[in-house]
């Protein structure tokens, strides 16, 4: 059973055999423990998500149809995202053979001796970025088979992201221009020819498609901050597996209800916990630990504040990082009923520091 995070593998994940029933079966569990007699305390909550051409339109009449939150709907695509996904580290490019030589023997399976076999590799390279545009360039590259040799032409083609050209305002508007090199595509064979003519129309297809659909991994963070905006408790240290307590059921089935519109395969599934002495003390470590985590984060951030001079926007800033803590814990602790004795002194401390940095700050 696996669920999907982008904090465990930011690339949209294949598909697990079996896990659709998997996640129906835990479907079935939830419901017959939800109406037999034993009390709940909370759930489990694990979700995968699988990319789909999901708009924002199509988002907002899912939040509405199921009386979600329209807070934690993600802001419009942007096309100056939808260029840095498209140019980027993990963009598009394209690596394929060159045989050069030709063999008048060859023994089938093998190539002849004088035949020189070469790989090349179609990628994207930042040139330079201002005020008015990005630009990037398609390189090809060229190792020999034994990789000691590497030919590199820095310029296939020219892709320039033009900010706002209209005029509009609005950030992260602009338009995609992509420039092939006549020159230097001329100089290859008629095959590499076309390698770079559908690479770079690829470019374009694939910006077009982000620039209208929403990625398996925006996707993906929305469901992570939705349920994390239910106060859920992170009982996993790599992330993916929540506890979320029961008095959010309603909303954990109206987010369960919109990761089915989302592409085949992406499931969330609510593993509910019995209200017993063992689930209970899994779930308050599970906090404890969170709870410390963030909190030494917060000290750190204090203190650094303080050596930095922090500025009363900043200091407002970590003010309201220690309140959300500490209604965190107390919503916990009340939905628990239980003592949070070790975080509420942790609490105590930061609290100190956010004292002292507020005096100063005034």
């Amino acid at each position: 059973m696996t669920s999907q995070d982008p904090t465990l593998n930011p690339a949209t994940p294949a598909r697990p055999v079996g896990h659709g029933g998997t996640m129906e079966a835990l479907a079935g569990y939830a419901a017959a423990m939800e109406q037999g007699e034993t009390p709940i305390i909370g759930y489990l909550v694990l979700y995968s998500v699988f990319d789909s051409e999901i708009t924002r339109d199509d988002l907002h009449r899912w939040f509405l149809a199921l009386g979600l939150d329209d807070a934690f709907l993600p802001p419009p695509i942007r096309e100056h995202d939808a260029f840095e996904r498209v140019t980027g580290q993990a963009g598009v490019r394209a690596s394929y053979r060159i045989d050069e030589g030709t063999a008048r023997h060859r023994v089938p399976g093998q190539k002849a001796p004088d035949q020189k076999v070469t790989e090349a590799t179609l990628m994207i390279r930042h040139v330079s970025r201002d005020n008015l545009k990005v630009v990037r360039h398609m390189v090809r590259e060229v190792r020999d088979e034994s990789r000691t040799r590497l030919e590199y032409a820095p310029r296939m083609a020219e892709i320039t992201f033009w900010r706002d050209p209209l005029g509009s305002g609005q950030p992260g508007r602009g338009v995609l221009q992509v420039t092939p090199d006549e020159a230097e595509i001329a100089k290859l064979s008629p095959a590499e020819q076309e390698r770079v003519r559908e690479t770079l129309g690829k470019v374009e297809k694939t910006y077009e498609r982000y620039c209208r659909y929403y990625s398996s991994d925006r996707l993906r963070t929305l469901v992570r901050t939705y349920v994390e905006g239910l106060n859920a408790v992170m009982v996993r240290s790599g992330g993916g597996v929540y506890f979320v307590h029961s008095t959010y059921a309603d909303r954990l089935v109206a987010l369960r209800g919109l990761v089915k519109h989302f592409g085949e395969g992406s499931q969330l599934a609510r593993v509910p916990l019995p209200d017993q002495e063992e689930m209970r003390e899994m779930v308050v470590a599970a906090l404890t630990t969170e709870a410390r985590e963030d909190l030494e984060k917060l000290a750190l951030d204090i203190t650094k504040a303080r050596a930095d001079g922090a500025s009363d926007a900043q200091v407002q800033t970590l003010y309201k990082r220690f309140r959300a803590l500490q209604d965190s814990a107390a919503e916990h602790a009340k939905l628990l009923s239980t003592s949070l004795d070790d975080t509420q002194a942790a609490l105590q401390l930061v609290h100190q520091q956010v004292a002292s940095l507020l005096a100063n700050a005034g």
